[in-house]
């Protein structure tokens, strides 16, 4: 249940930061001045064009990004051309926006558990096979005595 709802709720870093950020890069790659308006503009349409993307990963993320990107800088007028400056270094920032949202799934649900007191603190202190019944070392010290051919 928490990381699905965490999923939703993060949607709007990677749909709509993401776009928006773009879209005031490449305006002033092409030394086009924005207004309060315009930055409204942004705000309003990379919110909206997040709640209509999904929380995939890979290829289809890439995809939904160019086309909120696509879609904010049409609406601004901005030049198109700048998602092709963009999709240069998009790996890069992918891996930056995989490793964010990779850490923001881990983390979260841990800290809503330990805040609603749910967190098993032994399993989250001893993440090795520490937790092993007793009976399980036993097996594992008589399979150890078993003679192995040469």
């Amino acid at each position: 249940m928490l990381l699905s709802f965490g999923a939703t709720t993060k949607m709007d870093g990677c749909a709509a930061i993401y776009p928006s950020i773009a879209a005031i890069f490449v305006a002033q790659v092409y030394g086009i001045h924005l207004g309060i308006g315009d930055y409204l503009l942004i705000a309003f349409v990379s919110v909206i064009g997040s709640a209509a993307t999904a929380g995939l990963t890979g290829a289809i993320v890439l995809l939904t990004l160019t086309l909120t990107l696509t879609l904010t800088l049409s609406t601004l007028g901005l030049p198109l051309e700048g998602v092709g400056l963009l999709l240069a270094i998009d790996p890069i920032l992918d891996m930056m926006r995989t490793a964010t949202n990779v850490a923001g799934q881990a983390v979260i649900p841990i800290l809503v558990a330990a805040r609603e007191k749910t967190l098993d603190l032994a399993a989250y202190n001893n993440p090795t096979d520490e937790l092993q019944p007793a009976s399980v070392p036993a097996q594992a010290e008589s399979a150890a005595k078993v003679p192995v051919a040469a």
